[in-house]
């Protein structure tokens, strides 16, 4: 019934994307054909006004002068208007077709991530192959009623918990999360879970690990990375609590000296960012002001050596991240996404980008998805990884959180340590809507005439 349902939706999504399609399609004729190619040059303009204010709110950015920041905004300021000047010339008609063509091809977007997430099947999340186990008997489960601005609270998540016989902890300040898990199972938990961010899961996760009980994430921070990772839905975090009944997965973790991590772990710039007492309050202010003081040379690059399995040598570099397993680029995050959790790997990616021009550059190619490693950044995975270094106290991001390593550096990766436990159905997630992408087109298509998401 519910496969039913859910195909019947998908199909009517498909067609709603099928016919926004046809409208922008029929929408750019007739305002190509109205303008007797007016439409072209003012496609131009607009093009090239946007590259401009790109250009010119990039220096803004970067620049320590004042006076230049103030003239890069005043630049781009009169190129917007300038712009609306020239959209108001096209004819208020023309404007506004523009505008419903824009519309449309929103709706398109929105219509077809959702005929392609409607058509989804949903996929066992557990081996096959693998016995079901028993749920646990005495589940326990660390809240942090802070993380992600109270969502705990805001969705009812403790009293949900103990609803289903969970044993809840409310995390208190001072609290160390990995000494609170281990009280825990020695007074019998057969399963511990977390419900925060991603910077407390690796402190329970190692608990997990060291006393073999399966770990469960419930999503109630800001970003929950390993959530999006395990499949699980960051929006309707009382929907992960199923796990404590579902299906069990062993996948990867990374360790740094005996510090675990289950996403990644920064050095560099990054770690820098972390670190800063004003970062939680002011992310963006904090980010700017040191990114831009390391690419000014005004606070030291990485100080630390290391190697990548070709013996090439690297030293300085801005930013080194290791991260437990794959990521791919533009995968749903700020880093991306890992499709796979068990694959014994470490990710080792070295920015050495160390101009603003540079950085410029690698960041318009990530987002065209066309950012091989090169000359500007290195990437490799590899089982271990040693980093050296002559400080004696390292700044470092685990997962987000920032702490103090002490070289040398030491990473690893033990695989399928980790007992996870998963809702018993997870449904995939689905590739991205690229509207310049014909395959996309066609898989709506085939949901419209009812041949299924491929």
């Amino acid at each position: 019934m519910g496969g039913e349902t859910g195909g019947v939706a998908a199909r009517g999504w498909a067609i709603a994307a099928l016919a926004a399609l046809l409208l922008v399609a029929a929408g750019l004729v007739a305002v190509v054909v109205g303008s007797n190619g007016a439409f072209l040059a003012v496609l131009l303009d607009v093009a090239l006004s946007l590259a401009v204010v790109a250009a010119t709110v990039w220096w803004a950015f970067t620049t320590r002068r004042v006076w230049k920041r103030r003239l890069n905004v005043v630049v781009a300021g009169l190129v917007v208007a300038a712009l609306l000047v020239v959209l108001v010339a096209f004819g208020v008609a023309q404007a506004l077709g523009v505008v419903a063509l824009a519309a449309a091809i929103l709706c398109y977007a929105a219509a077809a991530r959702r005929a392609l997430a409607a058509a989804a099947r949903p996929a066992p999340a557990g081996d096959s192959g693998s016995p079901r186990p028993a749920p646990p008997a005495r589940p326990w489960l660390l809240v942090n009623p802070h993380s992600g601005g109270g969502k705990a609270e805001r969705t009812g998540l403790v009293g949900a918990a103990r609803a289903r016989g969970i044993q809840v902890h409310l995390l208190a300040p001072g609290d160390d999360p990995g000494e609170l898990a281990r009280q825990a199972v020695a007074a019998g938990a057969d399963a511990v879970g977390v419900a925060g961010g991603d910077g407390s899961l690796g402190l329970v996760a190692a608990v997990a690990v060291d006393a073999d009980v399966p770990f469960v994430c419930i999503p109630v921070g800001t970003r929950n990375h390993f959530a999006m990772d395990l499949g699980l839905d960051r929006a309707d975090p009382l929907a992960a609590l199923d796990a404590f009944a579902g299906s069990e997965r062993r996948i990867d973790v990374g360790l740094v000296g005996a510090r675990m991590f289950l996403n990644n772990v920064s050095l560099g710039a990054y770690a820098e960012v972390v670190a800063e007492p004003g970062y939680r309050a002011e992310k963006l202010a904090t980010a700017h002001d040191v990114l831009l003081g390391a690419l000014r040379g005004e606070r030291a690059l990485l100080q630390a050596e290391f190697s990548d399995p070709e013996g090439r040598h690297y030293h300085d570099v801005l930013v080194l991240l290791v991260a437990n397993n794959s990521y791919e680029l533009g995968g749903g995050g700020d880093l991306g996404a890992r499709t796979h959790l068990d694959d014994g790997v470490l990710q080792v990616s070295a920015l050495r980008a160390r101009t603003g021009v540079a950085l410029a550059g690698l960041a318009a190619r990530l987002a065209r998805r066309r950012a091989s490693p090169g000359t500007d950044w290195a990437q490799w995975t590899t089982a271990a990884l040693r980093v050296d270094a002559e400080l004696a106290d390292l700044p470092a991001g685990i997962d987000g959180e920032a702490v103090v390593l002490h070289p040398p550096l030491e990473f690893q990766v033990l695989p399928r340590a980790l007992r996870v436990l998963v809702p018993r159905v997870l449904r995939p997630r689905t590739r991205e809507v690229r509207l310049g992408d014909w395959a996309t087109v066609r898989r709506v298509g085939a949901i419209a005439i009812g041949g299924g998401a491929r």
